[in-house]
Order: C-alpha cells, then sequence, then structure tokens
C-alpha cells in the first residue's frame, strides 16, 4: 500500500484543484455576463469576510474571502436572492439599470447562468480530448480469452471465444466500452449479447460484487463480470528478450507455454516468474500453423510482496491487449465530449442506487474526502492528478445544473418556468424557494462533511 501524503501536502493539492475550477467557473459567468453588457459588482473567491482583494477600473471587486469552498459573481442589480429587484427601489438610474442583469431578456440571463457550469464542462472536454490527443486511443476486440475464479459470466453460459456485441442493447465495439456498463452495477443483471459459431444470442448474466481497494486503501464496490479479454497474441517485445531471440514474432499466438495450454496472457507471467534461466518449450501459432520454439527464460529484477528486491522470470513480450490507435484533433474532441457524458451518467446512476439503496450512503463524499483524493492523485503524478482534476471539474458542472433552488440549475429551472408563463414567477415564490434549496445544499454538505469526518481512520474509518 502506498502511504499517505502529508497535511501540507493535501492542502496545498486540494487549493490547486478547487481554487482554479472555481475561478474558470466564475469567469464563466462574469465573461457571458460583460459580453451582454452587464456590470459585475463583486467577483470573489471564497465566502464569507474578505481576505484581500481590488478594484478594477469598471468598478468591480476581485476579492478573496475566507471560505475556500466555492465563489461568486455578484452582478449589478443583486438586490435580493432571485436576482430581480422591484423597480424604481433600487436607487439606480436609467443608465445604470440597463447594465443590471435582471433587465436583460431571458435568453441572456439564461446563458449567463449556463455559461459556468458550461465552462467546468469544457475543462474536463479539454483535459480528456489531451489525453487521447498524446496517448491514442486503445481498440481490443471484445472477444472472451478466459474466465475468473467463480466468473459470473461463465456461470451464466458464455464461453471463451464469444464475442461479446452489445450489453443491455448499447453495441460493444471495443473492451473499452464494456466498464461503464459492468463496473457502476454490482449484485444487478445485465443482458449480454455474445456472437458464436456465426450465430447471435442473448444471455442474462447477474454481476458479482467485488471489493475494489486502491494503493491509498480507498475502497469501492464494482460490478465484476469475472472475465478476461487478455488474448496472448504477442504485440511487441521489450528490452534483450529472450521470447524474441528465439525466434517469437509480432501476431504470434502464445499457446502452450511448458506444455500447458494457455487461453490469456495473464496466466503466463505466474508460469513464468518463478524459473529464470530456465530453457522451456512455447507452442506459437503463426499464419494457422503451430509451431514450437525453444525458449531460455530471462531474468529482471522486481519488488517483492515483503518490498524486497527479487530476480523474477521474464519473457519480455508485450501482449494480450489490443493496440493503440493514433487520434487526430477534431476525433480527440470528439472522445472527450463522449467520456466526459459517460461521466454524467455514471454520477446520475450513483445517484439513482443510492436513492433506491442499492448503494450506502457512506459512498458519498464532500470537501475533506475530495481534499484527501486530491493529495493521493498530486503524489502519483501530473497525468494522474490532472485527470482528477478532470473528474471535479464534470462534478462541479453537474451538481450546479441539478434543478435545486439556489444552485444554477434552480436558476435556469425559473426561467424555463418564465419562459411557458411568459412571465417571471413572484420574487417572494422565488426567494421562498431559493432560501429552501440553499437550506437543503447546506444540509447536504453538513451530512457529507460527517461522513467524510466518520471515514478518518482517526475516527476508526
Amino acid at each position: 500500500m502506498t502511504a499517505a501524503p502529508g497535511l501540507l501536502t493535501t492542502i496545498f493539492a486540494f487549493l490547486l484543484v478547487l481554487g482554479p475550477l472555481v475561478v474558470i467557473h466564475e469567469l464563466g459567468h462574469y465573461l457571458v455576463g460583460r459580453f451582454f453588457g452587464v456590470k459585475a459588482d463583486a467577483f470573489s473567491i471564497g465566502f464569507g469576510k474578505e481576505l484581500t482583494g481590488w478594484t478594477d477600473k469598471r468598478g468591480t471587486r476581485w476579492k478573496l474571502s475566507i471560505l475556500p469552498l466555492g465563489g461568486y459573481v455578484q452582478f449589478a442589480g443583486d438586490m435580493n436572492p432571485a436576482s430581480a429587484p422591484s423597480a424604481g427601489e433600487d436607487g439606480l438610474s436609467e443608465a445604470e439599470r440597463a447594465h443590471t442583469f435582471h433587465v436583460k431578456p431571458l435568453w441572456q440571463r439564461a446563458l449567463i447562468v449556463f455559461a459556468g457550469p458550461l465552462t467546468n464542462l469544457l475543462v474536463c472536454v479539454a483535459i480528456l480530448a489531451g489525453f487521447a490527443w498524446a496517448n491514442g486511443r486503445l481498440v481490443a476486440d471484445p472477444e472472451i480469452a478466459a474466465f475468473a475464479e467463480n466468473s459470473p459470466a461463465q456461470a451464466a453460459g458464455l464461453e471463451a471465444g464469444d464475442r461479446i456485441v452489445s450489453i443491455d442493447g448499447d453495441p460493444i465495439e471495443s473492451v473499452t466500452d464494456i466498464p461503464s456498463h459492468v463496473v457502476y452495477f454490482p449484485d444487478q443483471t445485465i443482458e449480454v449479447t455474445v456472437s458464436r459459431d456465426g450465430e447471435t444470442r442473448s444471455i442474462p448474466v447477474h454481476l458479482a460484487r467485488r471489493e475494489m481497494r486502491d494503493e491509498f486503501g480507498n475502497e469501492a464496490a464494482i460490478g465484476d463480470l469475472g472475465v478476461d479479454f487478455a488474448l496472448p497474441i504477442v504485440s511487441g517485445f521489450t528490452g534483450d528478450s529472450s521470447a524474441e531471440a528465439a525466434g517469437m514474432q509480432v501476431g504470434d499466438k502464445i499457446v502452450e507455454v511448458d506444455g500447458k495450454a494457455i487461453g490469456s496472457f495473464a496466466e503466463i507471467p505466474p508460469m513464468i516468474e518463478p524459473i529464470p534461466g530456465r530453457t522451456i518449450p512455447i507452442v506459437v501459432e503463426r499464419e494457422g500453423q503451430r509451431e514450437a520454439l525453444s525458449v531460455t527464460v530471462g531474468s529482471a529484477e522486481r519488488m517483492g510482496e515483503d518490498g524486497k528486491t527479487v530476480t523474477a522470470g521474464w519473457l519480455g513480450v508485450r501482449t494480450g491487449f489490443g493496440r493503440v490507435v493514433p487520434v487526430g484533433p477534431l476525433e480527440a474532441v470528439g472522445l472527450g465530449f463522449t467520456r466526459s457524458f459517460d461521466i454524467m451518467g455514471s454520477m446520475v446512476t450513483g445517484i439513482k442506487q443510492i436513492v433506491v439503496g442499492q448503494r450506502s450512503v457512506k459512498e458519498m463524499g464532500g470537501p475533506i474526502k475530495i481534499a484527501q483524493y486530491s493529495g493521493q492523485q498530486f503524489s502519483l503524478g501530473w497525468e494522474q492528478f490532472t485527470g482528477f482534476v478532470a473528474l471535479i471539474s464534470i462534478n462541479l458542472a453537474f451538481i450546479n445544473l441539478l434543478p435545486i433552488p439556489g444552485l444554477d440549475g434552480g436558476h435556469l429551472a425559473f426561467y424555463a418556468a418564465e419562459w411557458v408563463r411568459r412571465k417571471p414567477l413572484g420574487v417572494r415564490s422565488q426567494e421562498w424557494a431559493i432560501r429552501t434549496g440553499v437550506a437543503l445544499v447546506l444540509a447536504l454538505m453538513l451530512f457529507v462533511t460527517v461522513n467524510d469526518l466518520v471515514s478518518l481512520p482517526i475516527f476508526g474509518g
């Protein structure tokens, strides 16, 4: 298990995640408001008492406040929670009132409000698109190579060699399409359609529930199909590969190792690691023909389970799980949007499961857990940390779009009602709705914060 990062690292990483994302969110509101001619009285990072700030030439007060758990833009004319002061009671001249938020057309007000969550969505899209452009896209045929012990897929009737073509009616083109249909549904039944011997058949599979623990000890329940897709097909070699020296070639399918039939690449390392330096027969299938090779197992130093360095057998073969396809900039952006919306879909699924009791409310996290995960991901390197920033950014977009009064989604709901009624809701009604929504959000924040505290080791979590 990896040691948890220190307190200072955690605080720094948390501020490095939340600070820029809050700034970006509020800048979305501010810039679109400014484009439509709305004056901003204040732009605050954090809530509560001002710590420091300055006033620009447009009269906007830019400030840093004491509670760093969000931020806000106060537009001119925001005299109450509904952003709708009574005409003649704001003390403004007609020229000044023309630059207030509440006098703008409905569509402009809606765009100003929507701009905050949209910027957070675009940050996530940009990060995921950048990863796709830099790293390419993994393509792996969803053909079953082997099964795990006590596999629910095997118990349901799936067989090695089956190709999964759809799950619950959604087409599956690559192994990478499968996790979103499986991971979030422990103890639930899914409909798996496979192609076998030229025919398709649909088979219901009741997913197993598996407790997954990461390198920091964080646990989560995930759905498990119990299927291995790592076909033992050679895709390349590493270093001074003993397998390549013995005549193995890219594209070879390993079918036997030391007399034992092989169906999955995952079966090979446990057989090779204990026998460095030994010469063994390995049978490969090449262009429909089998060929026996005599391979002397190489050796490599690695860390053992006890933390000590050990010498392990090594073939120097890259194999088993698809190929990486280069991605152009336009396709990368498309993948960025697709993956961002997939993450949003998983959030909706998680909320539904908590509401109906399929998942524990203990899985809900607040600022303390975000800070904890921020430090952990920061300690793993910039790529992991940047991916975590993308995840939090799309979370902020999703949460702010919920139709809860007081959040951006609540304001958009009011505007939708105004569009249907052809007149706004009453100011008093909006004020009470927003106060109720804010109370609900504060209660939820208190709950998840207590949830976070209880999960800390100091409290026995």
